[in-house]
C-alpha cells in the first residue's frame, strides 16, 4: 500500500514549519497535512522524529538550544531589554513585541539567570521611583471637585476610593502644599457631618413606607440609603436588627423587587424582540437602553402598606 503521505519528507517539513510558529492543530486544519494523531504516531514510532519535533518546538517559543551548551543567554540582549524596563516600558508590554524575548523565553531567562531576576527586580523599583505621579501636582478643578462632594456629605473614605480623584497619600500632599485648600477642605467636612448628622435617625411610619417602596420596586437596600435625604446603610442595618417586624418586611419588600426585576427583564426581552422583528438598528438601539441601570425614584409620599400575611 502507498502510505498517504511521504513520511520522511513530512517530517521534515512539519520541523520546518513549527519552528517558524506553527502549531499542529493549524498544521491539521490545512489540507495535505497529516493530522495530530498521526504526527503522535509517528513520533512513538521514531524516537528520532519526536526529538527533532521537540526541539522545534523549543526554537518556536523562542529558546535557543544546542546538543552540547543548552539553553543561550544572551547578555547584550537582556541588558537592552533591563533598559527598556528602566525607561519606564512595562514587561508585560515588552514581552508582547517582536524585537524583545516572548514571555517564555523571557521566563526561562528568569529561572536560569538568578542575577537577570536581581537586575530586573532593581529596574522595575528604578522605573517606579522615576515615574510621574498622576496627582503629583495641585489641580483646582480637582480640589473644587473634592470640596464640593464632601460638603455635601460624602466622607474622605468615600472621596479617596472614587474614581477620577487623588488618594489619601494625595490628598495630604496637596493639603501640605496649599493651605488654603486645607482650610476649605476643613470647613467642608464641617459641613458634610452637618448634612450627615440631619440625615433621619427615627424610623418614622412615612419613612418606613417609603423604604418598602423603593425596596418592592427593585432597588436594594444600599442604594435606598444612597438616595439623597436617606438614612445611612449602617443606620437601617442597625434598624433590621433591634426591630424584628421592620427585618421581616424588609425580606419581604426584596422578595418581591426581586419578582419586579424580574419581570422587567422580561419585558425587555418583549419588547428587544420585537424591535429585532421591526428594524435591526431599533434593537441595538433597545439593547443599549436595557444595559443602562435605572436610577432609585426620589421619595413621594405613600399611603400604609399592608402586611403581606393580612
Amino acid at each position: 500500500m502507498v502510505p498517504a503521505y511521504p513520511r520522511k519528507e513530512m517530517m521534515v517539513r512539519i520541523c520546518e514549519v513549527v519552528e517558524k510558529g506553527w502549531r499542529l492543530e493549524q498544521l491539521a486544519q490545512r489540507p495535505g497535512w497529516p493530522s495530530r494523531q498521526t504526527i503522535y504516531r509517528w513520533t512513538l514510532a521514531d524516537p528520532a522524529f519526536a526529538q527533532r519535533l521537540k526541539y522545534a518546538r523549543e526554537w518556536r517559543y523562542g529558546l535557543k538550544v544546542s546538543a552540547t551548551a543548552g539553553p543561550v543567554f544572551d547578555p547584550e540582549r537582556a541588558e537592552a531589554f533591563l533598559m527598556e524596563v528602566r525607561r519606564g516600558h512595562a514587561v508585560r508590554d515588552l514581552v508582547r513585541r517582536p524585537e524583545w524575548p516572548n514571555r517564555d523565553r523571557f521566563n526561562r531567562w528568569k529561572s536560569e539567570r538568578p542575577e537577570f531576576v536581581t537586575a530586573l527586580a532593581e529596574a522595575v523599583a528604578l522605573a517606579a521611583r522615576m515615574r510621574p505621579r498622576k496627582w503629583e501636582f495641585y489641580e483646582e478643578a480637582i480640589a473644587d471637585q473634592i470640596i464640593a462632594r464632601v460638603a455635601s456629605g460624602e466622607t474622605m473614605a468615600q472621596i479617596a476610593a472614587a474614581k477620577g480623584l487623588p488618594g489619601k497619600v494625595d490628598i495630604r500632599r496637596w493639603k501640605r502644599l496649599r493651605p488654603d485648600f486645607a482650610k476649605a477642605l476643613r470647613l467642608a467636612q464641617r459641613g458634610g457631618q452637618m448634612r450627615r448628622s440631619a440625615r433621619p435617625s427615627r424610623l418614622t411610619p412615612a419613612l418606613f413606607d417609603h423604604i418598602l417602596t423603593q425596596m418592592t420596586s427593585g432597588a436594594s437596600l444600599r442604594q435606598v440609603a444612597q438616595a439623597p435625604g436617606m438614612p445611612h446603610y449602617v443606620t437601617l442595618m442597625a434598624w433590621q436588627r433591634r426591630d424584628p417586624e421592620f427585618a421581616k418586611m424588609l425580606a419581604w419588600a426584596r422578595q418581591e423587587g426581586h419578582l419586579a426585576r424580574g419581570a422587567e427583564k422580561v419585558e425587555r426581552a418583549d419588547a428587544l424582540a420585537a424591535a429585532s422583528r421591526r428594524s435591526p438598528t431599533a434593537a441595538a438601539t433597545s439593547a443599549r437602553a436595557s444595559r443602562t441601570p435605572a436610577a432609585p425614584a426620589a421619595p413621594a409620599a405613600a399611603g400604609p402598606r399592608p402586611h403581606p400575611g393580612g
